[in-house]
């Protein structure tokens, strides 16, 4: 995972990154990797979307020079008519020697789709601009998966969530079949899909044994990009060549957003992948996870996988409660299928979550009942479709580094504040 920001219904931009530990090359891991962008009152755009002047909270996408986007917020939008002057909008004043971020005077709205926004000028130092969207254009949080060459089903248990696992005990060392079913036996009746991240460890085999006993299915994934080969021979002898049982391979997790790779490494190894599971005998689907944020800056990453895969997390917005974590899912999601090719391409949230314990990031306060009040909003946002979300994490991740920079709560993402019976 990767700090993330946005505020309760509309959407907010800065890294999200997740991985593993160290020894082990993956790690999921938040990290703010952006300064931020300095909030204004008002922003003023002329058009013929209202015939009075009008007052709404819109989703404001702040870009670079070359249109990548750098942060998302809520801010307050004037919308006035053509035919009125331009409603000046108020900055508030600094005492520092940046110039607050304005839009240029009269920028245009284009309402015919939710994926025109309009441009603007930066007039700060850092050379930035924006762009927005209404929530109300935007399209249903998610639909039926289609694929330009195939149509993938939802996962199994359709009226379930999957949820994130890490085969690793708490001193970083790998954990033993037997502790992988005991931890299988506490989560698999509450979940569908059991998302990995790697081969490593023997994960394959072990999660194999322990979905099969229990009837969950995997997500499994390649970590290693530049391991392509070795990573689906891995995977093929893992789960027996029982494909039946995977529901999802995913090449590489939030690289592109991370720096790890770029955005044609990850197509290629998406490529190279899925010829090599197609002749290995899977046919399922075969993805790029990344953040929102790469998404955004990248549809490809999406357009080119059997569906759109991408991770989430409010709790990186200071401006998003526990109480809103389901509305900044559903509007990140709404703003991504803005960007796809094909507007009714599946969409899953292969991460999201909220910590129970670390330091508050402004209106993101950690905590079990801010947990429970972020998951059950989560949960109801994707009530009618709970296979197209994926909960981060089963068990607290003991491996991993607490680090100011994450707010202290690295370790602290299980659900429930659950602990593995290895780690207790």
């Amino acid at each position: 995972m990767r700090p993330t920001l946005l505020s309760l219904s509309f959407l907010s931009l800065l890294g999200l990154s997740a991985g593993q530990p160290r020894h082990h090359q993956h790690l999921h891991r938040h990290r703010a990797n952006r300064a931020p962008i300095e909030k204004r009152d008002k922003i003023t755009v002329t058009g013929t979307k209202y015939s009075t002047t009008t007052e709404l909270p819109e989703v404001v996408v702040y870009v670079d020079q070359n249109n990548n986007p750098i942060r998302t917020t809520t801010e307050t939008v004037v919308y006035v008519p053509a035919s009125v002057e331009t409603y000046q909008a108020s900055a508030p004043t600094t005492s520092t020697t940046k110039s607050p971020l304005l839009p240029t005077k009269g920028a245009q709205v284009d309402n015919s789709t939710p994926s025109s926004y309009p441009q603007a000028s930066p007039t700060t130092e850092e050379n930035s601009s924006f762009q927005f969207t209404s929530s109300a254009d935007s399209y249903p949080a998610s639909s039926g998966s289609t694929s330009s060459s195939a149509a993938y089903p939802s996962a199994s248990g359709g009226s379930l969530h999957g949820v994130a696992y890490s085969p690793y005990k708490g001193n970083g060392e790998c954990k033993t079949a037997d502790e992988v079913d005991a931890d299988f036996a506490l989560i698999a009746k509450d979940y569908g899909v059991i998302r990995l991240y790697g081969v490593d460890c023997d994960q394959v085999a072990t999660a194999y044994a322990a979905a099969k006993k229990h009837g969950n299915k995997l997500f499994l994934g390649i970590f290693d990009i530049n391991a392509v080969e070795d990573g689906v021979s891995t995977m093929a002898a893992g789960v027996q060549n029982d494909w039946d049982i995977v529901d999802t391979v995913s090449v590489g997790n939030e690289l592109v957003n991370d720096g790890g790779a770029t955005v044609d490494q990850s197509l290629s190894a998406l490529s190279q992948a899925r010829s090599l599971l197609r002749t290995a005998g899977y046919q399922g689907p075969v993805v790029i996870v990344d953040t929102f944020v790469a998404v955004l800056a990248h549809p490809e990453l999406c357009d080119e996988s059997d569906y759109c895969a991408v991770n989430v997390h409010p709790f990186f917005d200071p401006n998003t409660g526990a109480d809103g974590a389901g509305s900044f899912v559903t509007s990140t999601v709404s703003n991504i299928r803005s960007k796809l090719s094909d507007s009714n391409k599946r969409i899953v949230v292969t991460e999201t979550g909220w910590p129970w314990q670390g330091e508050a990031n402004g209106a993101a306060v950690p905590g079990m009942d801010q947990q429970t009040s972020a998951l059950s909003s989560i949960k109801e946002a994707y009530a009618s479709n709970a296979s197209n979300v994926i909960l981060f994490t089963a068990f607290n991740d003991m491996w991993k580094k607490a680090e100011a920079s994450t707010f202290m709560a690295e370790q602290y993402w299980g659900m429930g504040g659950r602990y593995s019976p290895c780690d207790e």
